[in-house]
């Protein structure tokens, strides 16, 4: 990999605290590249905005999701449950260590009238997390209600990433996560 493509990299990942910390915002460019400990014009070498970094930022955590959690779902040689479980404690692991909640969910509640080019990465995202629970739940229920219920599924780790950020206890993302687990009990 070259020293380029490393470096955007470190870059987006850097970011991705800030942004999911701060909010669009309330975040400059100059936050952003004291963050990444470069000067403000080298941001410049590898993104053309604010929101071109940001786009980015949410293509990669979509890209990350779907290649560690989204795809265990369509590995058929588990069985549903081990494919459940696996998907669960890694989502559980990335937003135990991730301050300030769930890019996606911040960003389209923070500006997603006023930035609408960002919906389609979001929707994206959702989308294939919907997917990934509707097809696990396939093996219980019919295509239109597993649909239902891994909609209700997603909203609810949502919302529980919501009230753990603010209560600031866990125990309201974990509950949503237990949740979704029984949906194949």
């Amino acid at each position: 990999m070259s020293k380029s493509i490393e470096v955007k990299r470190q870059i987006i990942s850097k970011c991705l605290e800030v942004f999911r910390k701060d909010g669009y915002y309330n975040t400059g460019i100059k936050k952003l590249a004291e963050a990444c400990e470069i000067k403000q014009s080298l941001f410049y070498y590898y993104f053309e905005s604010k929101e071109h970094l940001l786009e980015e930022i949410l293509k990669a955590v979509h890209g990350y999701f779907a290649r560690k959690v989204f795809n265990l779902a369509y590995q058929e040689e588990k069985s549903v449950h081990q494919r459940l479980e696996e998907m669960v404690e890694i989502t559980r692991e990335v937003f135990m260590r991730a301050e300030g909640g769930c890019i996606m969910a911040n960003t389209v509640l923070e500006m997603v009238q006023e930035q609408p080019q960002f919906i389609p990465v979001i929707r994206g995202f959702f989308d294939d997390w919907i997917a990934a629970n509707a097809h696990l739940l396939k093996e219980r229920y019919v295509e239109k209600v597993a649909i239902e219920k891994a909609e209700q599924a997603v909203q609810d780790v949502e919302g529980g990433i919501m009230l753990m950020r603010l209560y600031n206890d866990p125990k309201y993302f974990f509950k949503a996560l237990e949740r979704g687990r029984r949906l194949l009990d």
